[in-house]
């Protein structure tokens, strides 16, 4: 990976009209704060568009890039990537990498092999999500490897292609983490957001949010973050750091269930 190479990148989860919300039934508590509309999709790909940004991918080491170039990046892998979001890339000329659970492919709620090759031929980039969506820092060592590993291979046997792609589960990493994912052949690798301490080089994202206004979305493309929001994500640091992977999630759970 080119650590020269810092460009924004945007990580979406579902994309859903009012017609047909295509929301799979496994997914976490609060998932929903990461739902974002057709319209509003659409809406920020245009909006990209008329502003001058455009496309960014890397091609295995070497960088395709191009005038304030952007990252669009999905993870999951959900039907609704395929059925709402793959017509409004295709409509603006957008490419975007797919970070694929495996053994969520073809579930309910999921795209199947046929889908994830259509994306390929569409000019997407299909990369690992981990073989079950783990949080890799609460596994021993050999299981995170084979998460890292039996996904890489088990794209790559299926849609007959290199995967050197990677976005971590959950947010959660550590260098051994991230160096292992290297070693295992991994040439680029996305985060949620660095955490403190972190040396590896890997590629931070800003996570697009359900009711964000054109104006939030310019902001936040422009490193510029409400007082409001600066305080949530010290928060969220501030928990991650005193309980951990496991607690946090908990938490989490725990107080999205009681504002609902």
């Amino acid at each position: 990976m080119n650590d020269q190479f810092s460009p924004i990148v945007l990580m979406y989860h579902g994309i859903l009209s009012g017609t047909s919300p295509l929301i799979p039934p496994n997914r976490g508590t609060g998932a929903e704060i990461y739902y974002i509309s057709t319209d509003d999709f659409d809406a920020q790909m245009k909006w990209l568009k008329d502003n001058g940004y455009s496309p960014a991918l890397f091609d295995n080491t070497r960088v395709l890039l191009q005038p304030k170039p952007v990252m669009i990046t999905f993870d999951d892998g959900e039907m609704n990537n395929y059925k709402e979001a793959l017509p409004v890339l295709n409509k603006y000329g957008w490419k975007a990498y797919f970070f694929i659970i495996i053994k969520r492919i073809g579930t309910e709620g999921y795209m199947g092999w046929k889908e994830l090759k259509e994306l390929l031929r569409s000019g997407m980039v299909i990369g690992s999500h981990g073989l079950t969506h783990e949080i890799l820092t609460n596994l021993l060592d050999s299981q995170m490897e084979e998460e890292l590993r039996a996904s890489k291979q088990n794209l790559e046997v299926n849609l007959g292609i290199p995967i050197d792609t990677l976005s971590i589960p959950r947010g959660f990493c550590n260098d051994k983490v991230i160096e292992t994912a290297y070693r295992l052949g991994y040439k680029t690798i996305f985060i949620s957001e660095r955490p403190a301490g972190l040396k590896s080089g890997c590629l931070s994202r800003i996570a697009v949010k359900s009711g964000w206004s054109m104006k939030r979305f310019d902001m936040a493309l422009r490193g510029k973050i409400p007082l409001l929001d600066r305080v949530g994500d010290k928060t969220i640091k501030a928990l991650k750091l005193t309980l951990r992977e496991t607690g946090y999630n908990w938490l989490r759970n725990i107080l999205i269930k009681i504002v609902r």
